[in-house]
């Protein structure tokens, strides 16, 4: 026996029972966007969920149910009436795929956004979406399970179609999830984005969606251009921040500041702009101004924890300790990132001489990126005022109350140990802790770079080549051993060898380029050793690199520009051992 039955929402014999009130899919959260935070716009529904006068003039097609079928409808009707949602949501998705009806599609995707079931949501309104394609809540609740689920270019055609029924597509909600793709989905978006643009070349979120995802492929200049035209349509928060994060890959810094200062200059209303303006006022060492935009912006909320700790930041600067303390201990009193106040309480209370204090407001730092620094100075004070035994006797305990930091806890006692250049304690213990983590790649190249200090090379050699053997890739072990070779040894092919995959991993590390002109020196091959080494001394002139470059050419008799780069050197650094001696050995002295 069959049963015809017109069903507006599926209104089987209970429909004004439940659901009633029930709210629409949404999806408000906030991504970032490289630094700074983009708000995703709603994918509601306009109607929010409820039935309106317009929705029950919706005449879905009669549609035969069997009676099994009607009877199980009926049932989960049953179940809802008394608050059994979940069997009631189990029998209307049973019936949704049997069926294929518009109305049980549409009454199981919302119990299902009710109850938050996510796959009963996408399931139900993949069905409605194809029983009924001219729904716009059908359409925007599949968009957003699509969206859930990263299937981006599907979720884009879902989007053209709302478009289409005359809703508001929000396809900029695509720019908010591109730092999450990988390079191949954000190709693929934007091939489908320019191919939207066709349809529709005026729609500001798909061309702001396409400044975000060209940014992403490696093509900023490009976007930048996209964002200027859409500035000068219209002031967006949106499209500002993306211009600074435009600019600041770009490195165009003064053009950034200027950017920003035009902002505020024209009463951009935006605290998110107000702060980004501060910040990069901050950054570009202009504290005043700085500080100034920050006080404005903690007047409009005296509890936001980032301006009171750029506040906080900018008073210790000024030697204000004052003013520090009271932005540090209100972001306490208001529970607000109490790890980084108590650690720079901390900071202010040793700059101040008083030891006993800082050890305490750096033992209450319990967690976050400012733990371990705080271990290291308690164990530091102590160890200055007790002795290094019971520094680590601290540090020891420190290691069984936070295991999870075991590895740089011990890490900070080595390092501690080898300030105190406590060779025999040193070694004992890193040979101890090495013998229950062998594999430990910090330990173990801390030990290498222990034995170079201590002189102990054959230490160094040992345990650059297991970190070597571990890690095949590790750039700085293989240049360190190399290096190591090449200064120390006449292993000098072997060392070349081992610097060349380093640079070959790095090939702009002014470290590795040193390494490798030092070893073509060691070779005999001066001019690629003095080609390498200027472009080492240009990317970071340090006295170490001057030292050497001014050594190879004057041994390719190139003795005045070796004598110009020593004497710039020692204006930097003129007390560095590596020009003293290099002055001394080729005066002889």
């Amino acid at each position: 026996m069959k049963v015809k039955l017109r069903c507006p929402y599926a209104s089987l014999l209970l429909a004004t029972i439940i659901l009633n009130g029930l709210s629409s899919c949404t999806s408000n959260s906030t991504v970032q966007l490289h630094s700074d935070s983009i708000e995703v716009p709603e994918l509601a529904s306009e109607s929010d969920g409820k039935p309106t006068s317009e929705d029950a003039q919706i005449e879905y097609p009669v549609r035969a149910f069997t009676q099994q079928g009607l009877y199980e409808l009926l049932v989960a009707e049953v179940a809802g009436y008394r608050g059994q949602y979940k069997i009631a949501l189990s029998k209307y998705l049973e019936q949704a795929k049997a069926t294929q009806d518009a109305g049980v599609a549409a009454r199981t995707t919302r119990l299902a956004n009710y109850l938050k079931d996510q796959r009963s949501i996408f399931l139900a309104s993949r069905i409605w979406v194809q029983a009924d394609p001219d729904s716009l809540e059908a359409r925007r609740y599949f968009v957003d399970q699509l969206i859930r689920q990263r299937d981006y270019i599907q979720a884009m055609s879902q989007m053209k179609e709302v478009k289409r029924l005359g809703g508001d597509a929000h396809f900029d909600i695509f720019a908010y999830r591109v730092a999450s793709m990988d390079v191949e989905g954000r190709h693929n978006l934007l091939l489908s984005v320019v191919e939207m643009l066709d349809s529709f070349p005026a729609d500001k979120d798909l061309r702001f969606t396409q400044a975000a995802l060209l940014e992403q492929t490696g093509e900023p200049e490009k976007a930048l251009e996209i964002v200027d035209l859409l500035l000068a349509e219209g002031v967006q928060v949106n499209f500002i921040i993306l211009k600074v994060n435009l600019l600041r890959v770009l490195g165009q810094g003064a053009d950034l500041m200027d950017f920003l200062d035009a902002q505020i200059e024209m009463g951009t209303d935006s605290r998110r702009v107000r702060a980004m303006y501060a910040r990069q006022l901050f950054d570009s060492d202009r504290r005043q101004e700085a500080k100034l935009q920050y006080q404005l912006l903690l007047g409009d909320d005296p509890d936001d924890d980032e301006v009171l700790f750029a506040l906080a930041l900018i008073a210790m600067h000024e030697d204000d300790a004052q003013n520090a303390r009271k932005y540090l201990n209100r972001m306490i009193r208001l529970n607000l990132r109490r790890d980084d106040a108590y650690y720079y309480l901390g900071s202010l209370a040793e700059k101040a001489g008083d030891d006993m204090l800082a050890i305490r407001e750096y033992g209450k730092v319990n967690k976050g990126y400012n733990f371990i620094s705080a271990q290291a100075r308690i164990a530091s004070l102590i160890s200055g005022q007790v002795g290094l035994s019971e520094a680590r006797n601290f540090l020891g305990q420190s290691r069984v109350a936070n295991p999870d930091a075991q590895r740089p806890l011990v890490l900070l006692e080595a390092q501690l140990l080898s300030e105190a250049s406590a060779e025999d304690e040193l070694f004992g213990f890193l040979d101890s802790q090495l013998a229950l983590d062998p594999d430990n790649l910090g330990l173990l190249y801390f030990r290498a770079m222990s034995g170079q200090k201590f002189g102990s090379l054959d230490i160094l050699e040992r345990d650059l080549q297991r970190v070597i053997q571990l890690d095949p890739g590790n750039a700085d072990a293989l240049n360190a051993l190399g290096y190591t070779l090449a200064d120390q040894t006449d292993r000098h092919e072997e060392a070349y060898s081992l610097i060349t995959r380093a640079l070959i991993i790095k090939p702009e590390e002014a470290a590795f380029l040193d390494s490798m002109g030092w070893v073509l020196y060691r070779l005999e091959r001066l001019s690629e050793a003095i080609d390498y080494l200027q472009r080492a001394y240009q990317l970071f002139p340090n006295d170490e690199v001057a030292a050497h470059l001014g050594e190879v050419l004057w041994k390719d008799g190139q003795r005045s520009r070796a004598k110009k780069v020593w004497k710039k050197a020692l204006e930097l650094a003129p007390e560095s051992p590596f020009l003293v001696d290099i002055l001394k050995r080729i005066s002889g002295k």
